[in-house]
This record gives C-alpha cells, structure tokens and sequence, in this order.
C-alpha cells in the first residue's frame, strides 16, 4: 500500500514541474528579449559617457609663447606607445634648473604659459606639454591618468637630454591629471627636487566619476560603477595595472606643493587625503579658483606668483 501510494506519488510531482517548466519558458520567451535589450541599452549609453569623457575635443590655443615675449622652440613628447605630444621648450638662464608644466584635463599648453613666463622671469627654463585629448588637434584620447604617467617620463627624459640645464635641480608643475602624473613620474627621478601639484587624485575611478558629475550632471553610484567597467574593459590589455597606488613613501624627501580651489570642491578633498598620507616637506594651498583652461585676472596673477615663489625657494 505504502509503496503504491509511493509511487503513485510520482507522477503527480512530475506533472507539476513539467507545468512549471512551461510557465518558465514562456517568461523567458517574454522577457528575456526585452532584459537582453535593456542590457545593451544600458552598456551603449555608459559606452557614450566614457568615450565623450576620454575624448574632451580640440582646445584651441589662443595664445603662444611670443605673446608673452618668450623664446621658444617646438618640440614633441614622445610616448610609450609611439606617438608624440606637443610641446615648447622654453629656455632660461644657463645652468639654471628646469620645470616641467602638464597643463590638465581639457586644457592646453597655452594655459601654462603666464606661469611659465614668471617662471622665466626667474631665470628657468620650462617645458610645456599638452595632454592626451586636451589639445589643438588631439591625437589619442585621454586615459584619464593611466597613461599620463608614462608621459611625464618622456617629458623628464627630454630634460635629461638638454645639457645646458641643472640635471639636478628638476621640477614639475601639473593640474588634476597632469598632477597625478607628476607625483608617480616623480617617485623614478631623485632630481626632481620641487612638485607643484594642482588638484591631484590617486584612483582613476574617482577622476572618471569626478567628470561624469562635471559633464553629465549625473552623481549615481550604478552609474559610476558601470562606466568604470567599461573604462577598464578599454585598457584591459594596456599592460597597465588600473588600481595602482602612488607611490607616495618615494617622495619623502622631496618639497611639495599641494593646490586646491573652491571651484573643484570633489578634487579638493581627493587632494586632502593624498596630502595627510605624504610626508615630506609639504604644504597646502588654497584658490578662490583652481587652475582651468582660460583662467585670467587677479587670480590668474596670484596663483602664478605663489607657484614661482615655491620654486624659487626650494630649487634655487
């Protein structure tokens, strides 16, 4: 009795899970197609925020070295994966130290130039670069710091070939991402005595969330979190690791400004943290206004006064 009520038991359970296996192939039916469809939709619009991102447009340069009565000479970068970047050699005083100046994200080497002038003034010698993206007639798109860094050892290699400067007495200046380049370029040359650095950051991720709030209007952690994804999907096989930590202890022994402006509150505090984990000979300034593309006016003079007179003190 047991065992035919057992078995009779069965098929009833079998009955059952063949009406549900039909239940599910008809959701399926209905609404994968249209999950499918919202995925791709999804991936397409966070594919068009990373690229508009990485690709900020030509900036047009308004002004150039003979504005401001400096010699100059045209050079290019050259890059860890074979192409070049414009830039301007500007020599001062023989045997005077040279500064490297990385103007940022969306801006060109032009916007560098009022400080380079005051830097001349002073007697060094500068060298001006444009970064990925952000220049005349763009190239290559930015990635946003990843790359960036491998730049600046090209910029830092060049001063190395001009035997007129002092080799040992070497600065950089650079904003948000040429900031962020400077302090990891600088960790590789011990000649690299002063870092001005204007709104740095350390992780990517927190630079690409920082623009997607800036360009988009947009604050969504999903958001950010997708557009990462495909921002590492794009350099999976860069040979570059994403996550990589400055290396911060390297620089103990180095003078460095940190810069950060009421205009870029979200970078301000990324600048802050880096700041309380560094320690060498460091200190902090702030800005009505950060340096941008087209800054000018009195904060445009104060801000290069401050810049020149830290170099001044801690390379000559």
């Amino acid at each position: 009795m047991r065992r035919n009520e057992f078995w009779g038991f069965i098929p009833m359970r079998r009955g059952i899970s063949s009406e549900k296996k039909v239940q599910i192939e008809k959701f399926l039916r209905l609404v994968l197609p249209a999950f499918t469809i919202l995925f791709i939709g999804i991936l397409v619009i966070f594919s068009v925020l990373v690229y508009k991102i990485m690709h900020p447009g030509a900036v047009p340069e308004a002004v150039n070295p003979s504005h401001y009565l400096l010699p100059s000479l045209e050079i290019e970068i050259a890059t860890s994966d074979g192409k070049g970047l414009p830039g301007w050699w500007i020599p001062g005083l023989k045997d005077a130290p040279a500064i490297i100046l990385a103007s940022g994200y969306g801006m060109n080497r032009g916007d560098a130039l009022s400080l380079a002038a005051a830097l001349h003034r002073n007697g060094f010698n500068t060298l001006i670069y444009s970064q990925r993206g952000s220049h005349a007639r763009p190239k290559m798109s930015s990635t946003l710091g990843l790359r960036e860094a491998d730049d600046m050892l090209g910029a830092v290699r060049f001063l190395q070939s001009r035997k007129e400067i002092n080799q040992e007495r070497l600065g950089i200046w650079g904003t948000d991402i040429g900031a962020r380049a400077a302090l990891k370029a600088a960790a590789s040359f011990p000649a690299i005595r002063a870092l001005a650095v204007d709104s740095p950051y350390e992780a990517i991720s927190d630079f690409l969330d920082y623009r997607i709030g800036q360009d988009f209007g947009i604050n969504n952690r999903l958001v950010q979190f997708g557009c990462y994804q495909i921002f590492r999907l794009i350099h999976l096989f860069g040979g570059i690791p994403m996550n990589q930590r400055l290396p911060l202890r390297d620089l103990s022994d180095r003078a460095v400004l940190f810069i950060k402006g009421e205009n870029r509150r979200e970078l301000g505090s990324l600048t802050g943290a880096i700041y309380d984990r560094i320690k060498p000979q460091k200190e902090m300034i702030s800005f009505k206004t950060a340096r941008i593309h087209s800054m000018s006016g009195e904060d445009l003079r104060s801000y290069d006064r401050q810049v020149s007179s830290f170099f001044l003190l801690h390379l000559q």
